[in-house]
């Protein structure tokens, strides 16, 4: 606003400029598998929001972001190949938009068959349970601080879980695909070390 009233000469103020802080490590928290089903159960046992734990394993599983999550659509759920499409099916997506195709986990399929039987291919698959990103947010929120964990796991550590449980068992190049990364570097921030990963790539020298 500021900006739009200086270049209509309503005003000489100056928007102040920023400097953007390298993000630290602290950004990059991630969850266990064990982790994401202690999230699921609070979610249902203690809430009775199976809208939101549905959404933390599809998200967990998937790697989405919390955007994507939202403009999911029955139609972008493909069991022929049993893919999720991401930004949309190939011959539906225009010209310029990308999408990409994410293997349906086991651990999703229950949910996903319950959440696209008898509905029309332009529902919602997950959006119309919340009004709005900051509804699910909240929901979220909700079951992370009863469930124990701290403010740093935030939703996008959701997609931090995914493409770390991915780096125990594929190469970069496969994971930087299924997140839809352009630059490897963006992925291999995603990905942390752990003792699992760390043990099986000992073992297999």
């Amino acid at each position: 606003m500021i900006r739009f009233c200086r270049a209509e000469g309503l005003t000489q103020v100056e928007h102040a400029k920023v400097n953007k802080e390298k993000e630290g490590e602290h950004r990059y928290w991630w969850y266990s598998k064990e982790d994401i089903e202690t999230l699921a159960f609070v979610a249902v046992d203690i809430f009775d929001r199976l809208d939101i734990a549905e959404g933390i394993l599809f998200s967990a599983y998937t790697g989405v972001r919390q955007n994507e999550f939202l403009k999911m659509k029955v139609e972008d759920i493909d069991w022929r190949t049993r893919t999720v499409w991401v930004g949309g099916l190939p011959t539906r997506v225009n010209k310029g938009r990308e999408c990409r195709a994410v293997p349906i986990h086991d651990r999703i399929v229950d949910l996903l068959e319950k959440r696209t039987t008898d509905r029309q291919p332009k529902d919602y698959l997950f959006g119309s349970d919340w009004s709005n990103k900051d509804s699910l947010y909240r929901a979220y929120k909700r079951v992370r601080n009863q469930a124990g964990f701290e403010e740093c796991y935030c939703w996008h550590s959701l997609r931090h879980s995914f493409a770390t449980w991915l780096g125990e068992v594929t190469h970069p190049r496969q994971i930087m695909a299924l997140l839809g990364h352009k630059d490897i570097s963006s992925t291999l921030r995603y990905c942390k070390p752990t003792d699992s990963a760390q043990r099986s790539a000992i073992n297999a020298l």
